[in-house]
């Protein structure tokens, strides 16, 4: 478990410096746009791969820190333990069926697409999008991979009352 947790925390620190790009792309194409009227063919495609790609790899690691969005009036007035047993059901409900089906879907779509060797229709620039529809299966098999070990300590905790190792 420990292992995959590194891999999450891993993947969300490299992934987190595509940041960097993305803003100066951006900053690129509205100084272009906007001070020279001379917008560029590119900044659109790449900032739709590029954030996607930061929010999809990303995702692991905020499962890691538990820093996703969780509806908290309820949550909160939970003991750790109810909690757990919530987290627990919650994981067996929604989380797994949802990222197996991303994870299945998501590899259709990159399959199909690196066939097809896809480029983007919708631009000038028509750059490939294939190596981009990747992301898709790779963050879903990072998803499930820490959401396994994430319903694996919530259910030790809802049965035993304590953390996994103590």
């Amino acid at each position: 478990m420990k292992y995959i947790d590194k891999l999450s925390e891993w993947s969300g620190k490299v992934f987190a410096w595509l940041i960097i790009p993305l803003t100066f792309g951006l900053v690129y194409e509205v100084v272009a746009r906007y001070v020279f009227n001379a917008p560029t063919i590119w900044a659109y495609d790449l900032s739709y791969m590029l954030c996607g790609t930061l929010f999809m790899m990303g995702v692991a690691y905020t499962i890691h820190h538990k820093a996703h969005v969780r509806v908290d009036v309820f949550y909160q007035t939970l003991s750790p333990r109810k909690r757990s047993v919530v987290e627990t059901c919650l994981y067996l409900i929604v989380f797994f069926p949802v990222t197996v089906v991303l994870l299945v879907k998501g590899v259709g779509y990159f399959w199909e697409s690196w066939v097809l060797r896809e480029t983007a229709s919708v631009s000038f620039w028509r750059p490939i999008i294939y190596p981009f529809k990747a992301v898709l299966p790779v963050a879903a098999l990072l998803m499930i991979l820490q959401g396994v070990v994430e319903f694996i300590r919530n259910l030790v905790f809802a049965v035993r009352g304590k953390q996994l190792g103590t």
